[in-house]
């Protein structure tokens, strides 16, 4: 779990996803992703919450569990999550 900050925290993050062949889906439950490399399959789940009015997010990738880091597959579904957050607002339910 990482507390997310700053859009330059998922900079470096998102310079790799760039690289990477990573694929993501909403899943049935809002702010729940789950992002696949297409190279090798391996597949992680995302989510992001919050609490005590900060922002978290959270991978099971390794770097996700072990280091607490903000990695790739954190970086490609925040982008998702916010173009899901900006059409709710849209629609006000939201």
């Amino acid at each position: 779990m990482i507390q997310l900050q700053s859009a330059d925290q998922l900079k470096r993050a998102t310079e790799r996803a760039r690289a990477g062949k990573l694929f993501v889906q909403a899943t049935a439950m809002f702010r729940h992703y789950r992002v696949t490399n297409r190279e090798n399959r391996n597949a992680y789940i995302v989510n992001f919450f919050v609490r005590a009015g900060k922002r978290f997010g959270y991978c099971t990738c390794l770097a996700g569990v072990v280091n607490n880091t903000a990695c790739k597959h954190l970086s490609v579904a925040a982008g998702l999550h916010m173009i899901r957050r900006a059409a709710r607002r849209v629609r006000g339910d939201g």
